[in-house]
């Protein structure tokens, strides 16, 4: 008598599961979705640019939000993620030294945008941020990373 009851349900859970799925499906049609079309030059950020000039103001809460973790809240490089790294295979500087970023704006300004790509996947060094950061706030987390050899200093 049992069974009467589940061979419905089951049934009923089958329809369920398979209309989902046709959705979804439905919705897809024609959007491929591809390991090829992931590093596509057609991608388009995510983010809105605000229009807000550059401040290490801003810089210093976008770094707290999306660098901090590696990179330490003083730019150290001892963030938690860092004891995670292989040690001589992924490196983090250490961006309190004056010399680590001397001169180095432009070099600076692409690692953030492209990543660091030394190691392959999935063991890549830094991710990209072209896609979560517009150009004002990269440029902003220079213009605070650059702040850190003089707080440093400081203390």
């Amino acid at each position: 008598m049992t069974s009467f009851k589940t061979i419905p349900l089951l049934a009923a859970m089958l329809l369920a599961i398979a209309g989902s799925s046709l959705d979804a499906e439905a919705k897809d049609e024609g959007k491929s979705v591809g390991k090829e079309n992931m590093g596509s030059e057609s991608a388009k950020p995510h983010f809105k640019p605000t229009g807000k000039p550059v401040s290490a103001a801003r810089g210093e809460a976008i770094f707290m939000d999306h660098c901090a973790l590696c990179h330490g809240i003083y730019g150290k490089g001892d963030g938690p993620r860092s004891a995670y790294f292989v040690p001589g295979g992924q490196y983090i500087p250490d961006m309190t030294v004056a010399q680590v970023l001397a001169g180095r704006d432009k070099e600076l300004i692409e690692n953030i945008r492209e990543g660091l790509h030394r190691l392959p996947e999935p063991s890549y060094v830094m991710p990209q941020f072209k896609y979560i950061l517009s150009d004002e706030e990269i440029r902003s987390v220079l213009a605070y990373v650059k702040t850190l050899p003089a707080r440093a200093a400081k203390k």
